[in-house]
């Protein structure tokens, strides 16, 4: 189930990148993604340099700095609600790791309000 979700988030990166929109994980289901902590942890450790990777987890560190920059600004409405589920979830399983992920990726918190106003809104 995280592999879709990060297949989900690579989708959207490079999407974004390319200036256009895969809607190939547009119905994952990122609310039983969330519900499995011993995958969340496993790709958390990925991303966090904590743990080894799988593709699909060095696909989503690839593409997690912009996705957390634009504050999925280049996400189509489908994604943006995936992708927001999803942080939302890692955030309550555990607000450390959720802080320590975004102190990683932005570091001058230069996003930090617009990634937050994302979370609450959905835009």
């Amino acid at each position: 189930m995280w592999g879709l979700f990060f297949l989900a988030l690579t989708v959207v990166a490079t999407s974004s990148a390319q200036q256009q929109y895969y809607n190939r994980y547009d119905n994952v289901n990122a609310d039983s993604i969330v519900q499995n902590e011993r995958v969340l942890l496993a790709y958390y450790k990925c991303v966090m340099d904590k743990g080894p990777c799988t593709k699909d987890g060095r696909n989503f560190k690839r593409v997690l700095p912009e996705t957390l920059s634009t504050a999925c600004g280049r996400c189509s409405p489908k994604q943006k609600a995936i992708v927001r589920t999803l942080l939302l979830g890692i955030r309550a399983k555990s607000e450390p790791r959720f802080n320590e992920l975004l102190d990683k990726y932005d570091p001058d918190r230069s996003n930090r309000d617009d990634l937050y106003k994302f979370l609450v809104t959905g835009n």
